[in-house]
């Protein structure tokens, strides 16, 4: 008698065993005292009262990049690879190209891996020592008191590169952990290896705490409106900071205003972008007039439940938090470049408007276009918002009349399509 055959029908326990498994991220952090000698921008030197040359610090700078010494405080790598990060440190570190104030981002081959690293050089106060070279002559140097190297590794690329901002205030905080607790080792590694988690997931913890009304937030950060949030939760309220801040367009716009400065406008037909400046408050108020638009936005957090008090979101902006919701929720990388991408994109919409409303002043076809366009791109309010904080251009009564145009029309058509709470 032939033998049945039978199947076995895989049970949920199987199948999940089957399932393929996500690669692992390796994160990693070291970090380092630095010693170091440098000399004194104001060493008097063997040439008396008489300031030396740029050519002789520079000279003496590079010297001194040879004279100093890197020491391990903690990490989480293991004695082989700390080896090979430190003497890549040392490389960088000898060459006079590591300054403080701003992080580093290179990439490094630890072992078999290459880790994406992060490094900022820390200084505190520094105080002046006097040395007697062979002439007799007085040579003044400043070395700190409180030098370090931090490093923070991954195999992520792209995690060091987008937030680089968060990394850079994330190792200033270091220095209060080390004024307070440098003979609590514990207390230094527990800080470092919540580099990640604080740095970058504050994007995923926002987006998933607050839903669909992320784009209120969202709204608030771009009109660069006050928010005050009413919670006790300090861990909350300290992520909420970090991700109105990084939906700011405020740190762009200057940066892009001075680019265009430094370059100079007479020989480019393109208008300066932005010149965000105090001075352009009584405009940017004449704006507000006709827009509504808040500058100050309460919002109160208790337990699991929140409220806003006089937020506006856009449809702009319900468009940008729908590809957070609808995205990678547990991959910061992910939240920071749709973040990134919706900032390009009003600035160029941003662009867009300047070179309408310029075209308005001689061209009534433009002005119905500039029209249309505030309309139906979603996000009309934040663009006159900071049309009107740009110096540069409002100051022409041409572009203000223009404007004004603009704001009447639209608040006679019922304004912009805005939810409010």
């Amino acid at each position: 008698m032939a033998a049945i055959k039978t199947t076995q029908t895989p049970t949920s326990d199987s199948v999940k065993e089957i399932k393929p498994e996500l690669p692992t991220v390796h994160r990693f952090y070291a970090l380092y005292t630095y010693h170091a000698n440098r000399p004194n921008p104001e060493d008097a030197g063997p040439m008396g009262d008489k300031k030396p040359s740029v050519k002789d610090f520079l000279q003496r700078e590079a010297t001194s990049n040879q004279d100093f010494s890197l020491s391990v405080i903690a990490t989480d790598l293991v004695a082989e690879q700390e080896t090979e990060v430190r003497d890549f440190i040392f490389k960088k570190l000898s060459r006079g190209t590591v300054y403080g104030g701003s992080g580093n981002v290179s990439r490094v081959d630890v072992g078999e891996e290459t880790l994406s690293c992060y490094f900022y050089l820390l200084r505190q106060a520094s105080r002046q020592e006097a040395d007697i070279d062979q002439e007799g002559h007085p040579t003044y140097f400043y070395t700190s008191n409180n030098e370090y190297v931090v490093c923070l590794l991954t195999d992520d690329m792209n995690t060091v590169e987008l937030f680089r901002p968060e990394l850079d205030a994330y190792s200033e905080g270091l220095l209060a952990v080390l004024d307070n607790e440098a003979s609590q080792a514990d207390k230094i590694r527990h800080y470092l290896e919540n580099w990640y988690k604080d740095a970058a997931e504050y994007v995923c913890r926002c987006t998933k705490r607050f839903k669909e009304d992320t784009a209120f937030i969202i709204h608030t950060a771009l009109l660069d409106a006050k928010l005050e949030v009413v919670t006790t939760d300090q861990a909350l309220k300290s992520d909420l900071t970090k991700f109105l801040q990084v939906c700011s367009l405020s740190d762009l716009l200057q940066h892009l205003s001075d680019t265009d400065s430094s370059h100079g406008t007479s020989g480019s037909s393109e208008p300066t972008l932005i010149d965000l400046d105090s001075s352009s408050d009584s405009c940017l108020q004449a704006g507000d007039k006709t827009t509504s638009q808040p500058d100050f936005v309460k919002l109160v957090i208790e337990g699991n439940v929140h409220r806003f008090e006089n937020a506006y979101k856009s449809s702009f902006c319900d468009e940008w938090s729908n590809l957070m919701l609808t995205g990678d929720q547990k991959s910061p990388e992910f939240l920071r470049q749709v973040i990134e991408d919706c900032k390009l994109r009003t600035i160029q919409d941003l662009n867009n408007l300047k070179r309408l409303v310029r075209q308005a002043e001689s061209d009534h076809y433009a002005l119905y276009r500039a029209y249309t366009f505030l309309r139906d791109c979603g996000n009309g309010a934040v663009l006159l918002r900071h049309i009107w904080k740009d110096e540069n251009t409002v100051s022409s009564l041409d572009t203000q009349s223009v404007l004004h145009v603009l704001e009447e029309f639209i608040s006679e058509t019922n304004g912009f399509t805005q939810a409010q709470v």
